[in-house]
C-alpha cells in the first residue's frame, strides 16, 4: 500500500501556486467553492426578497380593494343625511337667490323718504328696471344702508324741537360726563366707586338759567342714566341726557356728532376731556384735562365766567369767538387777562368822562372815580341773585316735580313717533295736557295730607 501511493503522480499546482493565482484552498490543498456557494446563496436571497415584495404588494391590492369594497357599504342613514345635505345647500343657494332679489326690487316710497336726505344722490344714479346691473345696484345700496344703520344713532335727530320763546335757551352746552363731571374707580375694599366732582351742582345750576343743557355720555344707557339721575334726580337743571347709543360709529370711535341734535350748531358749545369724541366739529370744543378725583380741583368752575360772557353777548355763532382764543385748553387764563384789559380801559375812560363834566361845570378838576358797575360784574352779580332765587324755587317745588315724576306716563308709543302718526308738536300738547292732570291731582293730595 505504501510503495502505491508513493507511486501515484503529484500534481505540480501547490498551495502557493493556487494562493497567487487567487484561489482559496482547503486543508487538503484542493480549490475552496466559497465564493460559488456564497453566488448561489445571494441568488436564493434575492429571490426570497423578490418573493416577499411580491407578496406584500399583492396583500396592499388585497387590502386596498377591501377598503372600496367597505365605502361602497352605505347605511339608510348616511344616505339621508347626505340627501338632507344636499337639500340644505339647495334651500341655502335659493334663499340667497330670493334675498338678492327681493334686496334689489324697485325703490318703495317709505324708503325714499326715509332715505332721501343722505341717499339722493346714489338712488337717482341707479336706473329704474329689473336690468342684473340695476338690482345689483339697489341691493348693494339697500345693504349698506343696512349696514350703516348700526353706526348711526336711532333718530336723525336726537332732541325735540327747541321750546319757543321766552322759554327758550340762547345756546346749548353739551357736557361730557365721565372725567369731567364724575370719575369712576376701583378699590379693593369697595369695588366700583363713582366720585362726584366738586361744584357739580352749582355749575349746572348757575349755567341752566343761560343754556340748554345736555350731559352726553360715552357709556351705554343702562351705566350712564343711574349716574346722571344721582346729579340731576329732579331734572332742574339737565334739559337732556344722551348717550352711546346716541353717538355715531366712525373710524373706530364713537363721535357725538353736533349736526344730529336738531340745533343750529353755531350756537352749541361742548365741554370734553376726549377730543376724538367731538371730532367732527373741533371749532365747538372746549378742552378740559380728565378728572382724576382729586377734591382740590376747580377747573371746571373756572369755565363759568367766559361761560357766562359769551351767552350774555348775544353772537350768532360761538365758533369765531372760540378760535380766537390761542390754546382753548387755557382758555379761563386768557380771557381772564382780556377781562382785566377791559376793566381797566373802563375804569380810566369813566374817571376821564367825569373829569370832562367838573371840569366844564366848576372849571376844576376832580379826583373821584366813576361809581359806574363794569359790566361782567354786574352780568355776575344778577346771575347769582336769579340762582339763588332759582334755588329756592326748586327747593319749594321739589315735593311737586317728585310726585309728577313717579306718576308721569309716557303719552305716546314709539312706533307713533317713528312711523310720524304724531308730530313733535302734538307729542308735546299731551304731555302739557298730562303736566296739567297731575298739576290737579297734587293739589288734591296736599289737601288731603292737610286734612291728615
Amino acid at each position: 500500500m505504501n510503495k502505491k501511493d508513493s507511486e501515484k503522480p503529484s500534481s505540480i499546482l501547490n498551495d502557493d501556486l493556487l494562493v497567487k493565482a487567487g484561489f482559496d484552498v482547503d486543508a487538503a490543498g484542493n480549490p475552496a467553492k466559497t465564493s460559488l456557494n456564497n453566488e448561489k446563496a445571494d441568488a436564493q436571497s434575492n429571490e426570497s426578497v423578490r418573493g416577499e415584495a411580491s407578496e406584500d404588494t399583492a396583500n396592499e391590492a388585497n387590502s386596498s380593494k377591501e377598503h372600496r369594497r367597505r365605502r361602497k357599504r352605505v347605511s339608510s342613514t348616511d344616505i339621508k343625511r347626505e340627501k338632507m345635505s344636499n337639500m340644505f345647500y339647495v334651500v341655502l343657494l335659493g334663499g340667497g337667490l330670493g334675498l338678492g332679489l327681493y334686496m334689489g326690487r324697485e325703490w318703495e316710497p317709505v324708503e325714499l323718504e326715509q332715505n332721501n336726505k343722505k341717499y339722493a344722490k346714489e338712488i337717482s344714479e341707479i336706473e329704474s328696471g329689473y336690468t342684473p346691473m340695476s338690482v345689483y345696484q339697489r341691493a348693494k345700496l339697500r345693504f349698506d344702508i343696512f349696514v350703516q344703520s348700526f353706526n348711526e344713532p336711532p333718530f336723525d335727530d336726537l332732541l325735540p324741537p327747541p321750546p319757543p320763546p321766552p322759554y327758550q335757551r340762547p345756546l346749548t352746552l353739551v357736557i361730557g360726563l365721565e372725567d369731567l363731571l364724575v370719575h369712576s374707580e376701583w378699590t379693593n375694599k369697595g369695588g366700583w366707586k363713582t366720585l362726584k366732582r366738586p361744584g357739580v351742582e352749582f355749575f349746572l345750576g348757575y349755567l341752566s338759567q343761560y343754556y340748554e343743557i345736555v350731559l352726553f355720555s360715552n357709556n351705554s344707557m343702562m351705566y350712564g342714566e343711574p349716574i346722571i339721575q344721582k346729579i340731576d334726580p329732579i331734572q332742574a337743571f339737565v334739559a337732556y341726557s344722551l348717550y352711546k347709543e346716541h353717538c355715531v360709529y366712525k373710524d373706530g370711535d364713537y363721535v357725538k356728532d353736533l349736526s344730529k341734535l336738531n340745533r343750529d350748531v353755531g350756537k352749541v358749545i361742548v365741554l370734553d376731556c376726549n377730543a376724538k369724541e367731538v371730532k367732527l366739529q373741533p371749532d365747538n370744543l372746549i378742552p378740559l384735562k380728565p378728572w382724576t378725583g382729586e377734591q382740590d380741583n376747580g377747573a371746571l368752575l373756572d369755565l363759568i365766567p367766559f361761560l357766562e360772557y359769551i351767552v350774555t353777548q348775544n353772537v350768532s355763532d360761538v365758533r369765531p369767538v372760540l378760535n380766537s382764543f390761542k390754546d382753548k385748553a387755557k382758555l379761563p387764563e386768557e380771557f381772564n387777562k382780556r377781562v382785566e384789559s377791559l376793566r381797566e380801559k373802563f375804569y380810566k375812560d369813566q374817571h376821564s368822562k367825569q373829569q370832562a363834566g367838573v371840569m366844564k361845570l366848576l372849571g376844576v378838576a376832580t379826583g373821584s372815580t366813576s361809581t359806574a358797575k363794569f359790566p361782567l360784574d354786574f352780568i355776575r352779580e344778577e346771575g347769582l341773585n336769579n340762582y339763588k332765587r332759582f334755588i329756592k324755587l326748586v327747593e319749594e317745588e321739589k315735593e311737586k316735580i317728585e310726585f309728577k315724576q313717579q306718576r308721569m306716563k309716557q303719552t305716546f308709543t314709539l312706533d307713533q313717533y317713528l312711523s310720524g302718526q304724531l308730530s313733535q308738536e302734538e307729542i308735546m300738547k299731551q304731555q302739557l295736557a298730562k303736566d296739567q292732570e297731575l298739576e290737579q291731582e297734587f293739589v288734591k293730595y296736599k289737601a288731603q295730607q292737610g286734612e291728615k
